[in-house]
């Protein structure tokens, strides 16, 4: 299984934060279901994600926060979802969290990628920035990811969307990653992305 890490490097230190970002599909998520899909939580109830019905879902111990992947295709990679949440030094921005991590991609996980676009936006009504690129898999294939960073209560939820780079599908598929990725919800933060359903207890 394919999977990228990514190490964070505290603002203003020679120090570093973990921060890795990887595809997993151990263990399990809690999760609720609603009218379009499913309301997962990570293992902390940090934040909430509305995924697909369809979606397998893992929330293990360690590095990955939670990670969720479509089915797999007939042929080719499946869309996926990573989700990261780290501490991170007073003042860091949701700027200067995305530039970390658009320097571990490459120093770190070695993807060669390239920029299609990068700027602030929004991701359920709070501040964000995002980092749209493309790269090459160690299977070929050519992928399309969106990155954003938030930064709130003092932590840094970094979300990265995978699909396929295969023009006419693209619009579609990254559509779905926007709409899970807007979907955030961070406890404690009222208002922001959908209401969580009260989750299963079953892990």
């Amino acid at each position: 299984m394919m999977s990228r890490s990514y190490t964070l490097r505290s603002a203003g230190t020679t120090s570093l934060v973990g921060f890795i970002v990887g595809v997993a599909l151990v263990g399990s998520a809690a999760f609720a279901a609603t009218a379009v899909g499913r309301t997962v939580h990570d293992a902390g109830n940090q934040f909430t994600l509305n995924v697909p019905a369809t979606w397998s879902v893992a929330a293990p111990n360690g590095n990955v926060t939670l990670a969720a992947t479509a089915p797999a295709p007939g042929r080719g990679l499946p869309d996926s979802l990573d989700v990261v949440v780290r501490g991170i030094p007073s003042g860091m921005s949701p700027q200067s969290c995305e530039s970390e991590a658009e320097w571990v991609t490459q120093h770190f996980a070695h993807i060669n990628f390239t920029t299609v676009r990068k700027g602030p936006t929004t991701v359920a009504g709070l501040p964000a920035y995002e980092h749209i690129y493309t790269w090459k898999a160690n299977t070929g294939e050519s992928r399309w990811s969106r990155q954003v960073c938030l930064v709130q209560q003092g932590k840094a939820f970094v979300l990265t969307g995978t699909t396929a780079d295969n023009g006419a599908a693209l619009a579609g598929h990254a559509g779905l990653l926007t709409q899970v990725i807007n979907s955030i919800h961070i406890a404690g933060k009222p208002g922001t992305g959908s209401p969580a359903s009260q989750p299963s207890t079953t892990r």
